[in-house]
């Protein structure tokens, strides 16, 4: 166990957070070198595997985030306890990562922290934008294009056009190296894991080179890309530049984060390991599980976009569109570009329309699980 409250630590979160679950720091030692720390809570040794807690949470999953209402994954007692906060002393799993000048690894390590220099956030930024460089040379693909966010403000249906700021990339790109150092961790010592594999199956750069100047480039390239899955056999990220990855910095709301944080964390103190068996099932009934809270999330998504659309009332819509999903039945994935919403709709055409090109569409009230539009 190490003490770490010297350092400067940076919580980066959304402006009202449920569950904090990662921090980082800047450690300088002489010469100049610059180790980056990435912290992330450790809820796991405040509850044993198969105990009442550990099952609720795998039944879970993961905690729901809908519109107006928040379904924790796990309770509130060891989500107050394992939060990360302000002027709170907490103990986690921490990464130390060390670079070398062209943004990979040199060296890292992982330990159980309980958690001299005033650093600037602008040196982590540094170190981290080297990071994504070397990642890109790797074949990485990062997604520029802004999302979209549904918000009730004074029961009002918000969307909001979110662009990605500097403290966002910074927090994504060490989430990403610490899933990397920890998938290097446990294949070092052969832990069964739940590993993200993924394979690209096209030229991104062919694709994003052929659509430079549209809004929509990312979105035609995630038609071409091979989808990410779960297995418990290492492989290749390719979207990320990665020989290997699992994702371990949310154990506060996801199940898969949590038990390969239990891995971690049994390794290091050597008690005893979960299986590959009890793995490898435990990734089964996380994928079914997740396909019914993945139906919860969409059905309150669209039912608060209904209700957006409803109460706009504007005459029409611009629309990017991307594809039919099934034109028989008037099905498209299409793109707005004034909210940054790409969407599954019902379209009704009387012409033939094109990929990447812009139309206006009118909204029309239906009773059908997707939004309906007329051109």
């Amino acid at each position: 166990m190490k003490d770490l409250t010297n350092l400067k630590t940076y919580i980066i979160d959304s402006e009202d957070p449920h569950e904090v679950d990662d921090a980082i720091s800047l450690e300088i030692k002489e010469g100049n070198k610059k180790k980056l720390w990435i912290h992330i809570s450790n809820p796991c040794k405040l509850f044993l595997h198969d105990s009442n807690v550990d099952l609720e949470a795998r039944r879970r999953n993961s905690s729901l985030y809908l519109i107006d209402q928040y379904f924790p994954m796990l309770p509130k007692d060891i989500l107050e306890k394992a939060n990360l906060a302000q002027n709170k002393i907490s103990e986690t799993i921490s990464a130390a990562i060390e670079f070398n000048d062209n943004g990979s690894i040199n060296n890292y390590e992982i330990i159980e922290l309980e958690p001299k220099e005033e650093i600037e956030l602008i040196e982590i930024k540094n170190l981290l934008e080297k990071s994504i460089s070397f990642r890109k040379k790797q074949g990485a693909i990062i997604f520029e294009s802004p999302n979209s966010k549904i918000k009730l403000y004074k029961n009002k249906i918000i969307l909001n056009k979110i662009e990605k700021t500097i403290s966002q990339i910074i927090v994504a790109e060490s989430m990403i190296l610490m899933g990397y150092v920890t998938s290097l961790f446990i294949s070092k010592y052969n832990l069964a894991a739940a590993f993200r594999v993924q394979k690209l199956n096209c030229n991104p750069s062919e694709i994003l080179n052929k659509y430079i100047d549209s809004e929509i480039k990312f979105i035609i390239l995630k038609q071409y890309m091979g989808k990410s899955y779960i297995t418990s056999k290492p492989g290749i990220h390719e979207s990320l530049g990665l020989k290997i990855y699992v994702q371990c910095t949310s154990p506060l709301r996801r199940y898969l984060d949590l038990i390969i944080q239990r891995q971690v964390y049994n390794k290091i103190n050597n008690y005893e390991l979960l299986s590959i068996n009890s793995v490898s099932k435990i990734i089964e009934y996380s994928k079914n599980r997740q396909k019914e809270n993945n139906n919860i999330f969409k059905d309150d998504r669209f039912k608060y976009l209904t209700l957006f659309f409803k109460n706009e009332k504007k005459p029409f819509y611009k629309i990017i569109f991307v594809k039919w999903i099934n034109h028989k039945r008037n099905i498209a994935l299409v793109y707005f570009p004034d909210y940054s919403l790409e969407i599954l709709i019902t379209l009704f055409v009387s012409i033939e329309i094109y990929s990447n090109k812009i139309y206006k569409v009118k909204y029309i009230i239906n009773d059908n699980n997707l939004l309906e539009f007329i051109y």
